[in-house]
Formats: structure tokens, C-alpha cells, sequence
């Protein structure tokens, strides 16, 4: 895809995705240091009982707000080192905790290479990544250090954040260098706020470093960070809100100014009249809605004349429910 890069929002997918790959990067690390003594003094087996560990050393989650604090680290059935493997495990219920931001599963694993450098890692069983913006879930998290890829798996994929909420079937994709978010599979990204619901087979959220505004320093956030400023959405698209439903091969969504637009095969109802054009641009902000065609060709409409019983009920009524109001066409 290549989505308009233009335009500053609040966040959507949520915590910035760079940050989100440090955080759990440096948990892992937290693991290796936590167990370094056991390295040194004999080839550990399974540990028993509880484990903990603190370490302030390093870049810590990746938050700048949080690099100074101490990471703490704990595990309820202990932390193993395998040396022939170059694997640390911490087992049972194992957090990684560093300021307000955590990662938890029930294993933590970390692979090493032959430097020693950590090659990739992997969170198994309830795995929950919390930051201050969000909340992710799902059954397996798996971070190559070669690609700089997260990948987030299972049956439960989510991420929640104060406005809106994202759920995917297959995984969802955290690229650290390109700071590119993509969900994958019936993907479902609601905004109550908006009253809104789209529905795609994959959706994109580009992030980039938010710039401080001088003018207007109470809407910057307090460690500058990061913010997204595109999402495009792309496979059997579907947005519904209010008494409006729109369909379309491909939506591409700029959160500062609100507006989606549609592309391809484009059709929108309202109630019971369908409009149809090669592209359609949703205002969420004003509640706007504008059809147009495609080059060389009409937008279509098919408005039905209103039932009897619908106007028997609404002169029973003496106010009734207005219906939503059509696209405006071009």
C-alpha cells in the first residue's frame, strides 16, 4: 500500500509500536541479567519456587520516561538457564516490569547467539503487554532481532486503548524500524466515541516521531513519543455507523482531520436506499458523507418511497425517529 503520509493524530494503534518492541526487547534482557550468577556457577536445571530480579542498567522498555527506573523481574516457578540451548526461562506466571510498563506470560524465553547477544525471544501463554496509552493481548508473542519483528498471536488478539478497541483472527505485526503496525484476518476496529465499527481482512497504522508544538503544549504528551498518522484498511471493508453502512475494497483513514475515504467497488446504505460510485469520503468528525464516481463513469441511487406503516407510526408519534441523512453526490 501507499498510504498519503500527511496529517498528525491522536493515537490509534496504541502504545507507539517502536516503544512497545523495546519494552519487551528489554524485559527479556531483564531475564538474562536476573540469572547471570546461575551461568556462571553451574549449568541450572529447572529452578523451584519463587525468582526475582532488578537490574537498572541499559535503555530499559525503550520509554524515555521510564529508562531511568529500575526493571524488576519475577517468576513464580523460578528462572532457568540452559547453557548447550543459550536459553533463559523464567516460568510460571513470569512478569517484566519497568515503570508503567510490564509484559507478562506464563514462560518468558530468551535466545542467545554465539556473541551472546540476544538473537530473539518468545512469550508463551496469556501474554499481556501494558503500557500508560494501552493494553494488548494474546497467546504468543515472538520478537526476531534480525527482522526487528514482533509478532503477537492467539485466539484472543487484542489491543485496547481509551478510544478504541482492535481485535484480529490471525496475528498482528509490530515492525520496529518501519514503525508499521499491521493486524491480519477479520480484523475489527471499534471507536465508540465515533459510534463507529470497520471491519477489513487486514489493516496498516503508520506511525512516525510526534513533534513538539509550542503552540499548544498541553496536547503534547509528556515523553514526546510517537504518533499515528495513517491506517489503511484493505479486503472486504466495511463501516458501519449510526443507521450508515459502507462498503468498499480499500479505506484509507487520516486521524487528524477524520475523514476516511473508500475506494473500489464502493457502495453505501442508509436505511433502505443504496447508493453505489467509484469513491466515498466519510467526514466522522462533522458526520458528512459524499459520494463520487469514478472517472468516466455515474453514481447510482436507488432511494425506495417510504412504507405506509412507517408513516402511520410516525403520526402516532407525533415526533418520529428521523432517518439518516443520504450521502451528498456529485
Amino acid at each position: 500500500m501507499s498510504p498519503r503520509r500527511t496529517g498528525s493524530s491522536r493515537p490509534f494503534f496504541a502504545p507507539a509500536m517502536p516503544r512497545l518492541l523495546g519494552a519487551i526487547s528489554a524485559a527479556l534482557f531483564l531475564v538474562i541479567a536476573a540469572s547471570a550468577p546461575a551461568q556462571q556457577s553451574t549449568d541450572a536445571n529447572a529452578a523451584t519456587g519463587a525468582a526475582t530480579g532488578t537490574s537498572s542498567g541499559g535503555d530499559g522498555f525503550g520509554f524515555d520516561s521510564n529508562k531511568d527506573e529500575p526493571i524488576e523481574i519475577s517468576a513464580e516457578n523460578g528462572i532457568e538457564w540452559k547453557r548447550d540451548a543459550r536459553t533463559y526461562t523464567a516460568h510460571g506466571n513470569a512478569l517484566a516490569k519497568q515503570g508503567d510498563t510490564s509484559i507478562s506470560a506464563d514462560t518468558l524465553i530468551a535466545y542467545l547467539d554465539e556473541n551472546n547477544d540476544l538473537s530473539h525471544w518468545e512469550a508463551d501463554g496469556n501474554v499481556k503487554i501494558q503500557t500508560k496509552q494501552s493494553t494488548s493481548y494474546g497467546d504468543h508473542a515472538d520478537y526476531q532481532e534480525s527482522t526487528r519483528l514482533l509478532t503477537l498471536t492467539g485466539r484472543t488478539l487484542k489491543t485496547v486503548t481509551e478510544k478504541q478497541t482492535i481485535t484480529a483472527r490471525d496475528k498482528i505485526e509490530y515492525w520496529r524500524d518501519k514503525k508499521v503496525v499491521v493486524a491480519k484476518g477479520a480484523v475489527v476496529m471499534v471507536r465508540p466515541e465515533k459510534n463507529t465499527t470497520i471491519h477489513s481482512d487486514e489493516a496498516t497504522g503508520y506511525f512516525r516521531d510526534k513533534v513538539d508544538d509550542p503552540a499548544t503544549p498541553d496536547n503534547e504528551a509528556a515523553d514526546g513519543g510517537s504518533e499515528l498518522y495513517q491506517v489503511e484498511a484493505q479486503g472486504h471493508v466495511r463501516v458501519d455507523r449510526k443507521e450508515q453502512t459502507g462498503f468498499s475494497d480499500h479505506l484509507s483513514y487520516n486521524p487528524k482531520t477524520e475523514i476516511a475515504v473508500l475506494t473500489g467497488n464502493v457502495k453505501i446504505l442508509s436505511r433502505d436506499n443504496t447508493y453505489t460510485g467509484g469513491r466515498a469520503e466519510l467526514d466522522l468528525k462533522n458526520d458528512v458523507s459524499r459520494l463520487l464516481p469514478a472517472q468516466g463513469q455515474r453514481v447510482f441511487t436507488v432511494i425506495q418511497p417510504k412504507k405506509k406503516n412507517d408513516n402511520t407510526s410516525d403520526n402516532n408519534s407525533g415526533a418520529g425517529t428521523q432517518p439518516a441523512p443520504p450521502p451528498v453526490t456529485q
